[in-house]
């Protein structure tokens, strides 16, 4: 058993040094042919990939002298943009399996290894090797059937149009009008130049003076070669959890109450679950929501209701009035043809 576990770290301590490797040079071609003068130390001592940790630095020598980045999974990871959302928990679970952890930013909550296509997005269909289950998902790999022994039939992936981001600020800290504008300013920034969204993606920000709730309205529609909202809200939702999404005021760091943040995910199917297989939890969270659209349907009807009376009364007054009006003017001609 000791012998085993020194063999576990040894592999360990191996693997985190072998940080860098180099392109061999048989993959240049000879129109690229490998350059000389290219050492590792030059090229990814200080090599750093912005919006994935889960890579590793190797040295491109074909025609240049670069660092150009592999995932876990051997695949190149393109660093000047976001990993989409299932690749990158792919590679977070394959970081796990490597040293039985996740990196800071990581997350910790992941159920299961999800199956991604060639650009990086979910699958439909996902599956659990250990418990041979399977289920079908929406483009945010959130999951819209119930988990099954058979083969569901995910046709095709259910796209989801509008995301919610939801989180409160700590007590200590109270938005003023012109607080709430200088927030909504950094978040428009943040998201624009960090999460590389379009401006028109950008739905809406909302702050509630009263609750400190901020609520951050994120969708695809409208726009041309739109981001994937899902993976910018994946990114935005981690970063919320471990202290690094950066937001100040006035010089000082706004932070965080980590349980207040919540991510809600709308699309325009709703899910084929069985409400018998539904956890209690979820169960309750559909009844709310479902009771809340009675009731404003209903307060809807309402208020159209009493509009209506109240534009019929407002009618009937204008005519009624115009009418004693007719009925004064009618008399005055009457008295003054008397007079005359």
């Amino acid at each position: 058993m000791k012998l085993k576990t020194l063999c576990m770290i040894s592999a360990l301590i191996f693997e985190s040094t072998v940080a860098v490797s180099a392109v061999p040079d048989d993959e240049c071609n000879d129109e690229f042919p490998a350059r000389e003068n290219c050492e590792f130390d030059e090229v990814c001592e200080d090599a750093s990939c912005k919006h994935n940790k889960y890579v590793t630095c190797y040295m491109n020598r074909c025609g240049t002298c670069e660092a150009v980045f592999r995932g876990y999974d051997n695949l190149t990871v393109s660093c000047k943009q976001l990993t989409p959302k299932c690749r990158l928990m792919h590679l977070e679970m394959l970081n796990k399996r490597r040293t039985g952890t996740i990196l800071p930013g990581g997350r910790l909550e992941i159920e299961y290894d999800p199956e991604c296509d060639e650009n990086g997005m979910f699958k439909p269909k996902q599956c659990d090797d250990d418990s041979n289950l399977c289920w079908c998902v929406d483009s945010a790999g959130v999951r819209v059937t119930d988990k099954t022994g058979d083969d569901p039939k995910c046709d095709r992936l259910v796209r989801v149009h509008l995301i919610d981001i939801l989180f409160t600020f700590k007590v200590e800290f109270t938005p003023l009008a012109r607080t709430k504008d200088a927030i909504r300013r950094q978040l428009v920034f943040k998201l624009v130049n960090e999460y590389t969204l379009y401006t028109t993606q950008i739905l809406e920000i909302n702050i509630q003076e009263l609750s400190q709730e901020v609520s951050i309205r994120l969708t695809e529609n409208g726009t041309k070669d739109p981001v994937d909202v899902a993976t910018v809200a994946y990114y935005i939702e981690r970063d919320l959890k471990n202290n690094n999404f950066g937001l100040e005021v006035d010089g000082r760091s706004l932070e965080v109450e980590r349980d207040s943040i919540k991510v809600l995910f709308f699309d325009n199917e709703p899910p084929r679950m069985n409400m018998k297989t539904i956890s209690p939890g979820f169960a309750a969270i559909i009844i709310v929501i479902a009771l809340a659209i009675l009731t404003g349907i209903a307060v809807f009807v309402v208020v159209r209701r009493r509009a209506e009376q109240e534009k019929k009364r407002f009618q009937f007054e204008v005519i009624e009035g115009q009418g004693q009006d007719d009925y004064h003017l009618a008399q005055r001609e009457t008295m003054a043809y008397f007079v005359m």
